[in-house]
């Protein structure tokens, strides 16, 4: 995985449902935004992923799909994973991916179905088929827009063109795209041969298979489920599921019911056909005898074993040597087949039909067919699988899909590959601490809290730059404590130290539980510091707080949920009884808590169940201010209280689950009398996940959606998407840190867009900005860092790594149209010395390979600045003093040597340059430290000079001192 480069990803122009916007609503150009560049800061650990496939003349490449971070691929079995389907043009424009298939007669044919299918409470949706024809480079869709999850593909082994997809379809409502769809001229046109005559709009298909050697035999299973909005774990079985068949290519279909349940609870089934003996069946079969699974206790824990079932089940593993006329139970295990919504997968050994493997929270392996099975891959905790594919020509190669990430294995499952190299995880919640390096954390999705640095002391981050963190689980909030960021809180009264990662309550807890209202839970609850006085908040129906560090807390609220909520009108009667909660008139929480940062007796909480209040009093009294356009089961995501004046404030509103995708986010000045929602330029699809207000710049505001961030520079009343080179993934939370914005994202991990101070210039005069020939920025807060680099042998390019900040003085500016001239940027110093110099007619050399001794890769050199219409940002620097490691990215111009006389900067020459290592270029990356890492630049006060056509602009920057107290002079830096 070359993590180096920057991900492209910009909504592509594709006319898929209704994601984008009839006409946005904007104030500025896009391209005045184009020079904003986000930082992918990890952590390198995978996130869940679903589909998986490959071609068996290709043993070493395999595909996989991340249900929030699209499609990868590896053409080395496994070693390294590249992002192929992220280009704005080209690509898919969405995060969630529910299946993939490789064509068994042509291996540039590739289908993506999108929507994963493994409906947990905290899913995406999919947008319908893709299709590439040369391997994964580039996409088109293929149709089926409105089937939302799409469970498994499966393609003809002699036709690429002829392909089945099992629909599952809405998982809150009714839809009546359900079922099997066939193409059979490679997506143009479908047909749905396969559905449930009864409830066409209540039963979807799961899974697809086609025998090896008879494309005219395929089975097929179907399932009817459903989510209520309330629910975090099991959706409901509905009747309607069952396994069936067709012999003729899918036009007529019976279904197999001899030997396998046929009750009214049959739920995900999953099917294989043995390569070496067709007549040979597999299927795994979830049936709990009851429509509703029993609820999870304590907030619900995904990972652990299921509970046992009912006595009266029919779930297990079931084995068919007659091509499905007959069938019998082989292993009933429930570790094989219990939480069957989630799993219910198999895969057979190409050679021997007595081989299979069945996922569950671990992988199994039987060699007996099916007397016994053996764990194959699963660790403590329960990794969670999901879907493996086994190379028909070489059983010994294979991949497997999981909640940790994507896997490979060329040994017969001995021993895999990692999935430490694929930064996909699937994070609820952000927040960032005041430490320098300044860290952020969360809960990421299947794999517990994690926390990272956003800037390494070896040049780059990669493993040694993330740690799992010492509480939050997969789901609960983790917070920093604001004056020492070892020090973590989180699910309640939960705090530990995460320097010596272990446990260290100061012995408060939560106050006891009202045994008439019994404390109330959700997948992830809220909890968060006041920057009013550092009062710590926490709820669950109730909110909870504490003034002293979590040595004792209060309860300061009554149980603020709805009464007797609306079930929702598209719910079925089954569905609408699963409730997770004891209670029944009250089964919302509290879902978001935004305390005041101008009065420390003032805070707004809102509900996943549709209300909001305000306390202004300290929590003696709680005044509902709910907007009244607002229904049961609209989710407050995140509310946000104004940053200047103590009556605004910003309330997001998730109403995905009530089938409603459109966005939503509501403002009030005047303490919550009124509401006004203000989502203009934001599109239907990209549902909002938080809303946050800038720190500094009023009425800049930044929204977190479905498929990207938004900018709004007036309060509102119009917004822009801020997406640049971030791929399409669902962003859930964003923190203001200083002059960086910083995000968590449900599929890609964390990450930064540092020194973003452009944007509030832009909110405070954007438009003389953008009427204007050429403008430069002020920069933001740079400091002259000290780094060092990977002292020794550094990391080879093949372990995942990704940037630190850029190196220098990170500097903006806007061209209205390309000048005719080049553009050229200086540092000057207090005493009007030019420090630094960079201009965009700078000649690049490619790097000579026949003179090298290392790769190409190590050398590669940086941009000059750019002279193109738009936006741009280039770091800029003087020269690293000699011996001055670090590994590069200083941003200014290198004295002397061949092509100095040829461009803006002829004749430039750094005062007591000494050569060294250090200047390398700038542009938006650089491999050194950030804000004036591994550079000449030394504390003091500077000037950032532009000069465009014969005009000049300029800008003072301070560069302040290394934080963490080390000097930065030629002399400290001799030896090094």
């Amino acid at each position: 995985m070359n993590v180096r480069r920057g991900f492209l990803a910009v909504l592509a122009p594709l006319s898929v449902l209704s994601i984008l916007p009839d006409a946005p609503a904007q104030q500025f150009p896009a391209d005045m935004l184009a020079g904003l560049h986000w930082r992918d800061v990890g952590p390198m650990r995978g996130g869940r992923s679903y589909g998986v496939a490959g071609n068996a003349n290709q043993p070493d490449t395999f595909y996989m799909g991340s249900v929030g971070g699209g499609v990868w691929k590896t053409e080395n079995a496994g070693r390294t994973w590249v992002p192929i389907a992220d280009d704005p043009a080209t690509g898919i424009p969405i995060g969630s991916i529910g299946a993939i298939a490789v064509a068994p007669s042509n291996a540039d044919v590739v289908y993506v179905g999108t929507g994963e299918p493994d409906i947990r409470a905290q899913h995406s949706y999919g947008i319908g088929m893709f299709k590439s024809t040369d391997a994964g480079k580039t996409w088109k869709p293929a149709g089926l827009e409105k089937t939302l999850h799409i469970g498994k593909i499966a393609v003809d082994q002699t036709d690429p063109q002829r392909l089945y997809v099992a629909a599952l379809g809405d998982a809150y409502e009714p839809n009546a795209e359900r079922g099997l769809y066939r193409s059979v001229d490679g997506g143009k046109t479908w047909k749905k041969v396969l559905f449930n005559a009864k409830n066409p709009d209540g039963v979807g298909a799961i899974d697809v298979a086609i025998d090896p050697k008879n494309p005219k035999v395929v089975y097929a299973s179907l399932w009817a489920t459903r989510r209520p909005p309330w629910s975090v774990y099991a959706p409901s079985n509905l009747p309607g599921g069952g396994l069936y068949q067709s012999v003729d290519g899918g036009d007529t279909w019976k279904q197999l019911t001899v030997g396998l349940p046929t009750d009214d609870f049959v739920g995900k089934i999953g099917i294989a056909v043995a390569p070496s003996n067709p007549k040979r069946l597999w299927a795994v079969v979830d049936d709990i005898g009851t429509a509703v699974a029993e609820p999870i206790r304590g907030g619900g824990a995904g990972g652990g074993p299921p509970a046992a079932p009912a006595p009266s089940t029919g779930g297990g593993v079931y084995v068919s040597d007659d091509a499905g006329a007959t069938w019998r139970l082989v292993n009933s295990e429930n570790r094989l087949w219990g939480r069957g919504w989630y799993f219910e997968q198999v895969a057979i050994d190409p050679v021997n039909p007595d081989r299979a493997y069945v996922i569950n929270t671990a992988t199994y392996m039987t060699t007996d067919a099916g007397k016994t099975f053996v764990p194959v891959k699963g660790a403590p905790g329960g990794d969670d699988y999901h879907q493996m594919w086994i190379n028909p020509k070489d059983g010994n190669r294979m991949v497997l899909s999981s909640d940790q990430g994507t896997v490979v294995s060329v040994d017969g499952s001995k021993t895999w590959s990692t999935w430490y190299n694929q930064p996909t995880a699937e994070i609820y919640h952000v927040a960032a601490d005041n430490r320098f390096p300044y860290w952020l954390y969360g809960a990421q999705q299947d794999s517990g809290g994690v926390g990272v640095s956003t800037w390494s002391r070896m040049a780059v981050l990669s493993f040694r730059n993330w740690e799992p963190t010492c509480l939050a689980g997969e789901s609960n909030t983790v917070v920093p404590d604001p004056k020492d960021g070892n020090i973590l809180y989180g699910g309640g009264a939960g705090r530990c130290d995460q320097n010596l990662n272990t446990s260290i309550s100061l012995g408060g807890q939560l106050p006891a539980p009202d045994p008439n209202d019994p404390n109330r839970k959700t997948w992830t609850l809220p909890e968060v510091f006041s920057l009013a006085d550092e009062a710590l908040y926490y709820s669950n129906q109730f909110v909870f707080r504490s003034r002293d560090r979590g040595k004792t807390w209060e309860k300061i609220s009554g149980d603020l949920a709805r009464v007797n909520p609306e079930v929702p009108k598209g719910l079925d009667p089954v569905t609408a009884k699963d409730i997770d909660e004891a209670m029944t008139d009250k089964f919302g929480v509290v879902y978001t808590i935004g305390p005041s940062p101008i009065s420390a007796t003032t805070v707004w909480v809102g509900t996943d169940d549709g209300l909001i209040y305000v306390t202004k009093d300290d929590g003696k009294q709680w005044t509902p201010v709910t907007p009244g356009a607002m229904t049961a089961w609209s989710k407050v995501s995140q509310i946000e209280a104004g940053h200047f004046d103590v009556g605004t404030a910003y309330a997001s509103v998730d109403r995905h689950r009530l089938g409603d995708l459109k966005p939503y986010i509501y403002r009030t000045h005047d303490g919550g009398k009124s509401w006004q929602n203000v989502v203009a330029g934001i599109p239907a699809g990209a549902y909002v996940n938080s809303v946050k207000e800038d720190t500094r710049a009023k009425g800049l505001l930044y929204a977190a959606t479905e498929l990207r961030v938004y900018v709004s520079f007036n309060d509102g009343d119009s917004w822009m998407a801020l997406e640049n080179n971030m791929p399409v993934t669902s962003v859930r939370d964003i923190v203001v840190h200083g002059d960086d914005l910083a995000i968590a994202t449900h599929g890609r991990g964390f990450w930064v867009m540092d020194q973003m101070s452009a944007l509030r210039e832009l909110a405070g005069k954007g438009p003389d900005i953008s009427s204007a020939s050429a403008y430069l920025f002020k920069p933001g807060e740079t400091m002259a860092i000290r780094a060092g680099g990977q002292n020794g042998t550094p990391l080879p390019h093949e372990e995942p790594q990704e940037l630190n900040p850029p190196t220098g003085v990170l500097t903006y500016y806007w061209l209205k149209t390309a000048p005719a001239g080049p553009v050229k940027l200086e540092i000057v110093d207090a005493k009007g010395t030019v420090r630094a110099c960079a201009a965009s007619d700078t000649p690049v050399r490619p790097v000579d390979t026949e003179t090298i001794n290392v790769q190409a890769i190590w050398q590669q050199p940086a941009p000059p600045p750019s002279a193109a219409a738009g936006m741009h940002r280039f770091a800029i620097s003087p020269p690293a003093p000699a011996g001055f490691g670090g590994g590069g990215g200083g941003g200014g111009r290198r004295p002397g040597g061949e092509g100095a006389a040829k461009d803006a900067c002829a004749g430039f020459q750094p005062p007591a340059a000494r050569g060294g290592r250090g200047a390398g270029g700038g542009g938006g990356g650089g491999g050194g430290g950030g804000r004036g890492a591994n550079t000449g630049l030394q504390p003091g006060e500077y000037t950032i000079r532009m000069t465009v056509d014969g005009q000049t602009y300029t800008q003072p920057v301070t560069v302040k001192p290394d934080p963490r107290g080390i000097p930065m002079t030629p002399e400290s830096t001799e030896g090094n």
